[in-house]
């Protein structure tokens, strides 16, 4: 079974060609601790590309940050201050209205209820944790599509990043990867 990524030797000793492009996106990634507890996946969507907080337990998270090539190469050479601010920026600072903040619901969730007159009191949004500190290197990758020609080959089974790879929007690859390991072809 060929699960070995995007770059698979499995595939390659199979003899199984691909198809796709690079797209002009690069990928700026890495792990970072903030003061609560994450449990939600966060994505918002920016003019240079989404950026996510992805849960990995306790207090670390993983960042996801889609930009232009320049750009990514800027952001991994920030002194590490600048870049959490810039993370915190565009998680939630920069963005949009600030409504009134107040805690809601169990697990004490930071939330915004709107207070302006569109919605009604019930409405709210809830906040990304603040980010408080880098836990890794910051790592920049090209992205690209790619989709194996045949995921079957002799006694081969390409899944994952090794048979397709997308842009890393939504978890589109994890999710497409799980749903090749439920296969039954």
């Amino acid at each position: 079974m060929g699960a070995d990524g995007s770059k698979s030797h499995v595939r390659k000793l199979a003899g199984i060609s691909t198809t796709g492009w690079k797209y002009p996106q690069n990928a700026i990634i890495c792990t970072v601790e903030h003061t609560e507890d994450n449990r939600c996946a966060w994505q918002r969507f920016l003019r240079t590309g989404p950026i996510a907080l992805l849960p990995m337990g306790d207090n670390y998270s993983n960042i996801v940050w889609t930009m232009g090539p320049q750009q990514a190469a800027d952001r991994r050479s920030m002194n590490e201050a600048d870049f959490l601010k810039a993370v915190n920026d565009a998680l939630d600072d920069g963005h949009g209205p600030h409504p009134q903040s107040e805690r809601i619901g169990d697990g004490g969730i930071l939330a915004w209820l709107r207070s302006d007159e569109t919605s009604s009191a019930s409405e709210h949004f809830e906040v990304p944790p603040r980010i408080t500190k880098l836990a890794s290197d910051r790592m920049v990758f090209p992205l690209s599509l790619m989709h194996a020609n045949n995921y079957v080959s002799k006694r081969v089974v390409l899944i994952g990043d090794a048979a397709h790879t997308v842009h890393p929007l939504a978890g589109q690859g994890v999710n497409l990867g799980f749903g090749d390991a439920r296969s039954e072809e």
